[in-house]
């Protein structure tokens, strides 16, 4: 993982090591780099549990648009595009599963736009934490109410994200 330290100063958000995350609200002790380590463990379930397997990237994507400041703001888009695949397009979330249109679009370069996140603390309710407290049967479908949250959230960029799946797919 990049230096998230560094990557957050670059895009102007000096990181919290006390309370919960600056970015979220998830209710960590331990502030942003707490969270971080939620969605490690989040990537751990991944090996003993099949059904989270599943549904793994909702929390990947979720995750990373929630904490632009540390994933990197380009990522933004594809973040975006994936979530869009997913939850309206019905590809899959499974772990380790790559999405074409994804891949062409990451073949572009970094020649995408950036797209502005919502303010901190305002890009949903639910987090990794969320997803981790419910029960192994629950897990999936709490992370795939947590990637539909985060859509909802950046919504102001639906229309941008859906042309460029369209065109993708016209590619």
């Amino acid at each position: 993982m990049q230096d998230f330290r560094r990557l957050a100063a670059k895009n102007g958000a000096a990181i919290q090591d006390s309370g919960p995350c600056q970015f979220c609200g998830a209710p960590v002790e331990g502030g942003a780099e707490a969270c971080l380590r939620l969605l490690d463990e989040l990537s751990e379930r991944t090996r003993a549990e099949k059904s989270y397997a599943q549904a793994h990237l909702f929390s990947v994507d979720a995750h990373a648009l929630q904490h632009p400041e540390l994933h990197g703001r380009l990522n933004n888009p594809v973040h975006l595009l994936s979530l869009c695949l997913m939850l309206e397009r019905g590809s899959s979330a499974a772990a380790g599963s790559r999405k074409p249109a994804v891949e062409k679009f990451l073949a572009l370069g970094r020649q995408w736009p950036p797209l502005e996140a919502p303010p901190a603390g305002y890009r949903g309710i639910l987090t990794a934490k969320s997803v981790l407290e419910a029960s192994a049967a629950e897990r999936a479908l709490v992370a795939r109410e947590w990637a539909e949250e985060v859509w909802q959230v950046w919504q102001p960029h639906h229309p941008w994200t859906r042309r460029m799946l369209d065109r993708l797919a016209h590619d």
